[in-house]
């Protein structure tokens, strides 16, 4: 039977406690605040929060550290294992699956990567549903085509935060980032289906931000069901935009789970701590 070791990035939001239970390796995408960086795994939104609003200091995000790709590969090689599969953020939003690829041809080892067109529980949820596959006996050929098949089953969407950082990712314009300031414009983004960010509504204010997105979330329920009866809603530091979205949901949809999570940092860094989404699968 084939040893496959299953790896992915903490972009997927996995804590380290349900990563080591599922024996999933986590590659850390790197932060880098001030010319320092940081492990994202290591470094919590909070203290993030400190170093960007409180220290007034600048943020980026950089891929993993490509020779920490090679030396993880290179010890699953050394522990037996026949393959990995590696499941990553999108392409849209890093790097990270083209530098997997290029890591495991520099150590030698087999490794399947798969770009999950996404982010955060919906690479998650792609983890998961790839390690049930393997526990019914699926090959890894067999896995990665599921999963190729699933990622085009992502829904995300969400209301940024903070326009300011947007900008200075190079995302808005400073004209864009006006406008919206003076008109109340709460914008609301999407992924494509290759997991690139796009517009997709600009409401004006956050009740008819939320609105929207509920309503987006009501349509795609009748018309494709949800993964396991669930979606996600997240947040990086607005706890009551998060409540209020998921009130609505409940309301709206009374049937549906909702489960509360937390964005990873590197979201806060490009969309600002007030920022709020929600994930879900097709099902």
């Amino acid at each position: 039977m084939t040893k496959i070791a299953w790896i992915t990035d903490s972009m997927a939001n996995f804590s380290k406690e349900e990563a080591a239970r599922l024996g999933v390796d986590i590659v850390p995408i790197q932060l880098i605040v001030d010319g320092s960086g940081y492990s994202e795994v290591d470094l919590s939104i909070e203290d993030l929060h400190r170093y960007m609003i409180d220290q007034k200091k600048e943020a980026k995000t950089s891929q993993p550290i490509f020779g920490d790709f090679i030396a993880r590969y290179e010890r699953l090689k050394e522990e037996g294992y026949d393959c990995a599969i590696a499941v990553h953020c999108s392409n849209g939003l890093s790097s990270t699956v083209k530098n997997s690829s290029a890591a495991a041809e520099a150590a030698d080892f087999k490794v399947y990567t798969v770009d999950s067109h996404a982010a955060l529980e919906a690479q998650q949820e792609l983890v998961r549903l790839g390690l049930a596959a393997e526990a019914e006996g699926k090959s890894a050929e067999e896995i990665v085509a599921l999963l190729e098949a699933w990622r085009d089953k992502k829904n995300f969407f969400m209301i940024i935060g903070n326009m300011e950082t947007m900008r200075r990712g190079g995302r808005v314009s400073s004209g864009e980032m006006f406008l919206a300031n003076i008109l109340n414009i709460k914008p609301i983004i999407t992924l494509d289906e290759t997991g690139k960010v796009i517009p997709f509504k600009k409401a004006r204010s956050l009740k008819k931000a939320y609105a929207e997105m509920v309503t987006e979330l009501e349509r795609r329920h009748a018309a494709n069901g949800i993964h396991n009866n669930r979606v996600f809603v997240q947040t990086a530091l607005a706890p009551e935009m998060q409540d209020n979205l998921v009130a609505l949901i409940q309301e709206k949809l009374p049937e549906i789970e909702v489960v509360k999570t937390r964005f990873c940092p590197s979201i806060a860094v490009h969309a600002g701590f007030e920022t709020v989404g929600v994930l879900w699968l097709n099902a």
